[in-house]
């Protein structure tokens, strides 16, 4: 265990944000989202302040939610072992430390053309399993283990289908899923983190395993340090979201199908479960009846407590909640951020008063001392020289005038949603979409 020489939340003060995820298991009680004044949003925080201000603001609400991160951070002892070789891509399986006790597992996949120069990479989060974790999301499973993968319109497998389009890419097990469920416990049942970390939440463990993600790709002499992205769909979708969040060194990121707003089922963000102790084998199976019917099989699964100190709200409804989705978004600027939805989605999460308020931050961006500059990521982007060559020889344009251009554009194209029919999934009209958004803002290819 190695002393860290910065605190993470001070190193990201006014870069956090941080919500829940999509799965909906034993539902109960709903949370009347619409209540007039019961949740606040964006526009309401420290209105009419300079945006650091407000984010330190943002910031301080979302971690007394989410509560904070380690303080000491052990030494990552990586550990990767080649498991096969197919159609230009090298699949290895990786392990690294998180905690002094716990360490993510993952696959990493590699193209051959990476090893020609550093390539940009992506971290792919998966979608609620039982039991597959990063199986699903490179194609090994569907949701259980013993289940064959999804069918390729579903696009579950887009660690895969990234890597073939030319990114390396780290697919990582969530704890309480894939590798990482204890022996002894059942998938996706949470009480053993929160008996160990009280004050903790697991959407800040993942975020923190995200954030120790990026720590191991920026060990690799084949991976592009400044060009990292992170995606996933529905619970790996929101859950990417907060890593963007929460750490600066993720460079762009698409979110496909995470929630975006409180109307939830009430014990799918802060469940109160009768007993704190964990099931252990032998113990009698669970399994809620609407899953039952919706997927086919009993999941023996939970309880998963996304919050555990958003309880207070769902007892006393009448309490104001601090924060809003609009504020998770906004907290990434000015870094690039897709969000895709279908379109029923969009409807139910009410998504475009969140979006006007997020991209309202977007648009009127100046870069700030100690925040991300927008020029410096235009100037490195792929294709900056072209611009520069182009406006030069066909309008005369210096680069110092382009440079007070951008100086003065903002960041509004770096933030865009997209929205599709159909049922909650990643079909391949978001998967192009999102290879473009990669190839834009990692700067991978422009042709």
């Amino acid at each position: 265990m190695t002393q860290q020489t910065y605190c993470p939340h001070r190193l990201l003060l006014g870069f956090s944000a941080a919500l829940l995820a999509v799965c909906l298991l034993f539902p109960n009680k709903a949370l009347p989202a619409d209540k007039p004044g019961g949740i606040t949003s964006l526009s309401e925080i420290l209105p009419g302040k300079p945006w650091p201000e407000r984010r330190k603001e943002i910031e301080r609400r979302w971690l007394q939610l989410l509560g904070d991160f380690p303080t000491e951070i052990p030494d990552l002892q990586p550990k990767m072992k080649e498991v096969e070789r197919k159609d230009g891509i090298t699949r290895y399986h990786v392990s690294f430390q998180t905690e002094s006790d716990d360490r993510v597992t993952a696959w990493l996949l590699v193209p051959d053309a990476a090893r020609q120069k550093p390539t940009p990479a992506v971290i792919c989060v998966h979608s609620t399993t039982w039991g597959s974790g990063k199986d699903a999301t490179i194609g090994l499973s569907g949701r259980r283990p013993v289940d064959p993968p999804r069918d390729s319109q579903v696009g579950a497998d887009y660690g895969l289908t990234l890597a073939q389009h030319g990114f390396v890419t780290l697919s990582i097990d969530l704890l309480t899923d894939g590798e990482r469920i204890d022996p002894i416990h059942r998938v996706m049942d949470t009480r053993p983190f929160y008996l160990k970390h009280p004050n903790w939440s697991i959407v800040g463990k993942n975020t923190w395993d995200i954030m120790r993600g990026v720590d191991f790709l920026q060990t690799l002499n084949f991976v592009d340090h400044s060009q990292i992205g992170c995606t996933g769909w529905s619970l790996g979708g929101h859950t990417a979201i907060f890593a963007a969040a929460f750490d600066p060194r993720i460079t762009a990121t698409v979110s496909n199908g995470g929630v975006l707003d409180w109307y939830r089922h009430a014990d799918a963000w802060s469940r109160k479960p009768a007993s704190w102790t964990p099931w252990k084998k032998g113990d009698k199976p669970t399994s809620s009846k609407k899953l039952e019917r919706r997927f086919g099989f009993k999941t023996n699964s939970g309880p998963y407590i996304y919050i555990k100190k958003f309880r207070p709200y769902i007892e006393d409804q009448s309490k104001q909640i601090p924060v809003d989705f609009d504020s998770l978004m906004a907290l990434v600027a000015p870094r690039p951020l897709l969000i895709i939805s279908t379109e029923q989605e969009f409807y139910r999460h009410k998504f475009f008063p969140k979006a006007r308020n997020t991209l309202d931050v977007y648009i009127n961006w100046r870069d700030t001392k100690g925040l991300p500059s927008v020029l410096k990521a235009r100037q490195e982007r792929l294709g900056y020289d072209l611009t520069l060559e182009y406006y030069n020889t066909q309008h005369g344009m210096k680069p110092d005038k382009i440079q007070r251009q951008f100086s003065e554009f903002g960041a509004g194209d770096c933030f865009s949603w997209f929205s599709f029919p159909g049922g909650h999934a990643f079909p391949g009209v978001t998967r192009r979409l999102t290879f473009a958004w990669y190839d834009r803002w990692l700067g991978r290819t422009l042709h």
